[in-house]
């Protein structure tokens, strides 16, 4: 069930602050998602909780307009989000997503937005103790929650013009940056929020020529004209300026070599709901797919071709085009208009093991995402290609299988190996699947 996001800020009357626009904005603040607040702290001098920060909030509305096109359509770059920046680039994708990075000085909780591929989600951690000895309090609150997007672009949009309403008499040159972003922001027509969206989806402001050089511009808006469509979706969720370009003209010599079109089969199963979690929905859908095609639930799979072959009630077949420019893109899935074929084309690994991930992953889409057109596998973690990661482990591993041939509770390189090897599957879909079903792995 989707949540609202507020920001609910009371002026505070702080006569001491030096900064005219820091006094025009102080504020008590509570952020507040649903019936939770990720405001809440340990205050270190009370001794006690509480819910309401003591702050000026120009510097929050800064961080909101800066960010805006990447803050609502980017996705995150891990399976679970940093705890801290481990590379120039994650550093970058923090700056862009969590709230305390719209001023170190300030108290302000680890609350991040960002997209899901599906959805606009929020998640916020809780600091460990004595994890800031010079700020005045600890932030206790961890949860994550499915956002209502329009309720919150909404909200955010409402928090910002009442913040620009507080100083709309202070002559600064930060009032006036920052309204003049935020009226070309509110000013942008339908063609230029779609441009935008796709700016923003692969982590560029598209206000700043620094990021936006004019052959990118060109392309996004002579090329990618359309932000929802899924093949452009996908590719801009993984997709680097620098690639994008080369990319999008791999995908379509391919796909015209291959006459790649829409895979509109009937399965012989009703698909799991949307509701569900990425993995849960993964593994409910390989679960469905073994019993159509016949394979008992713990026994190895001799070949994703033959189970496909079984639901699709087609061939399903790979070809090697391993010359995909960049990074980020592993296949590209649909039907063939020549054959009937479903084909997977892209960049194959050598490895067996690796090969049937990938053919797994494919699978996936050809069963419920190619129904308008072509699809990607991709390294990105969007709700599709996570529930795509999911079915694939569980479809040539299932967890209950492992289990029953697990000796202990704690599985060793030893056994992990012995699980690989009788599936046929990478150590690490083993390790994954043994994690998400309970055991412990040990590294004697």
């Amino acid at each position: 069930m989707s949540e609202s996001l507020l920001l609910e800020h009371d002026p505070v009357d702080q006569p001491a602050a030096a900064d005219p626009v820091e006094r025009s904005t102080w504020s008590a603040l509570r952020i507040r998602i649903g019936r939770r607040f990720a405001s809440r702290l340990w205050d270190k001098a009370l001794k006690d909780e509480r819910t309401t920060l003591y702050a000026p909030v120009f510097p929050v509305a800064e961080w909101i307009v800066q960010n805006w096109w990447p803050l609502l359509n980017e996705l995150s770059l891990s399976e679970t989000l940093p705890q801290r920046a481990i590379d120039p680039r994650q550093r970058k994708w923090i700056q862009r997503h969590c709230l305390r990075s719209a001023d170190s000085s300030l108290l302000l909780p680890a609350l991040y937005i960002h997209h899901d591929g599906q959805s606009l989600r929020a998640e916020w951690q809780a600091d460990e103790q004595d994890s800031m000895p010079n700020m005045p309090g600890e932030f206790l609150e961890r949860g994550m929650a499915e956002l209502d997007a329009t309720a919150t672009q909404d909200s955010l949009a409402e928090f910002v013009n009442t913040v620009l309403d507080r100083v709309v008499q202070v002559d600064d040159a930060r009032v006036r940056d920052l309204k003049a972003h935020w009226k070309a922001i509110q000013a942008a027509d339908a063609e230029e929020r779609a441009f935008c969206t796709l700016a923003g989806r692969m982590g560029i402001d598209p206000y700043d020529p620094g990021e936006m050089n004019d052959e990118l511009s060109r392309f996004l808006e002579e090329t990618m004209t359309d932000p929802d469509n899924p093949l452009v979706r996908d590719l801009t969720e993984v997709a680097r300026p620098d690639w994008v370009a080369e990319q999008w003209s791999w995908l379509a010599r391919v796909g015209s070599e291959l006459r790649l079109g829409a895979s509109r089969l009937a399965l012989p199963f009703e698909a799991p709901s949307r509701t569900f979690s990425p993995a849960r929905y993964g593994y409910q859908l390989a679960s469905e797919a073994r019993a159509a095609a016949g394979v008992q639930p713990r026994l190895p799979l001799e070949s994703v071709e033959s189970i496909a072959q079984g639901v699709l009630g087609v061939r399903f077949r790979s070809e090697d085009r391993n010359h995909i420019p960049g990074h980020g893109v592993r296949a590209v899935i649909g039907r063939s208009q020549e054959d009937g074929d479903v084909v997977a084309a892209g960049r194959w690994p050598s490895r067996e093991d690796s090969r049937r991930f990938l053919s797994a992953r494919s699978l996936y889409h050809a069963l419920v995402t190619t129904q308008e057109g072509p699809r990607l596998v991709t390294d990105a973690f969007s709700w599709e290609q996570k529930a795509s990661r999911a079915f694939a482990a569980e479809l040539l591993a299932p967890r209950q299988a492992l289990l029953d041939l697990a000796p202990t509770s704690v599985a060793d390189p030893e056994a992990i190996e012995a699980l690989a090897h009788e599936f046929n599957a990478s150590t690490w879909v083993i390790e994954r699947q043994l994690l998400n079903a309970g055991v412990t792995l040990s590294s004697d």
